[in-house]
């Protein structure tokens, strides 16, 4: 039986990641927020070491774009140093390590679509505080990892989907016939229960490196409202707008759209679909 450390549980994917594990025969803890924090990274590393787990999934992150943009020592403390934490504690203990990162550590560098292979570039504060996580990762626990980048995590179903789909979901349902979305920034769609299973497949393999998930296709978020329109069935109008009619604290990447050059060699792995069949598939189950 393998001892599995979970960060994150109650987010979004962590709640995937959690209902996916108790199919399993692992034995899964969920750290104890009043003991961990991410705000300290030095009681992060101390309750590992106390634990002793044989796996790390760290999922927890400060993942407010703007947030991290008007208070950059915020990101820098909990995705940047505490993940460094619990990377030396990982490989203090021996335990393989997991860490969740994100398509915004790309978007600066002018590339439209990134691999694998492309270097990060993030235009922003969040962006760039994960990548230095990714670093850490690498740098502390450099054999017995897996940084995984996801893109736009959708995900959450009726109950519990407060971001752009779920809003928009909502909005119709409510009898909007009028929807507005941005149609100038791109990036790619994560399915989080699609990654859940996928991280179960690379904990039981053990799997090494760094991946990205993402369905196929890299588009604008008008794209996803467009789509989410044609599913549900109303008459409901959708006008592609500038970014710069929502200001924001941060910057926002023209694209930070993803593909991956390793994961369709992976063919005993859950894989992602195209990005319409994925977002349709999670969109029907609103309905």
């Amino acid at each position: 039986m393998v001892k599995v450390l979970l960060t994150g549980a109650t987010g979004m994917l962590g709640v995937y990641v959690r209902e996916a594990l108790e199919k399993t025969a692992h034995e899964v803890t969920l750290v104890d927020r009043t003991k961990f924090d991410l705000a300290n990274p030095d009681a992060a590393y101390d309750y590992i070491m106390a634990e002793k787990p044989d796996a790390i999934l760290h999922l927890a992150a400060e993942t407010d774009v703007d947030l991290c943009e008007r208070d950059p020592q915020r990101a820098g403390i909990r995705n940047h140093l505490a993940t460094a934490s619990i990377a030396k504690a990982a490989e203090k203990c021996g335990a393989w390590l997991l860490y969740v990162s994100t398509s915004n550590v790309f978007g600066n560098g002018g590339t439209f679509e990134h691999n694998e292979l492309d270097l990060p570039a993030p235009a922003n504060y969040y962006g760039r505080s994960k990548f230095i996580g990714e670093q850490a990762v690498r740098s502390y626990c450099p054999l017995n990892h897996l940084i995984v980048r996801a893109g736009w995590m959708i995900g959450g179903g009726r109950t519990g989907d407060h971001k752009f789909v779920g809003k928009l979901i909502q909005q119709i349902s409510n009898g909007t016939t009028a929807l507005k979305a941005v149609g100038d920034k791109f990036g790619s769609i994560t399915r989080a229960s699609q990654l859940s299973d996928f991280i179960v497949w690379a904990l039981d393999s053990r799997y090494v490196g760094t991946l990205h998930y993402a369905s196929e296709g890299t588009i604008t978020r008008f794209n996803i409202a467009q789509t989410i329109a044609e599913i549900v069935g109303k008459d409901v109008s959708v006008t592609a707008v500038k970014s710069s009619d929502f200001p924001l604290s941060a910057p926002r990447p023209f694209s930070e759209g993803m593909r991956s050059i390793y994961a369709p060699l992976l063919t005993s792995a859950p894989q992602p679909g195209n990005w319409r069949d994925d977002l349709a598939s999670y969109v029907t189950t609103f309905l």
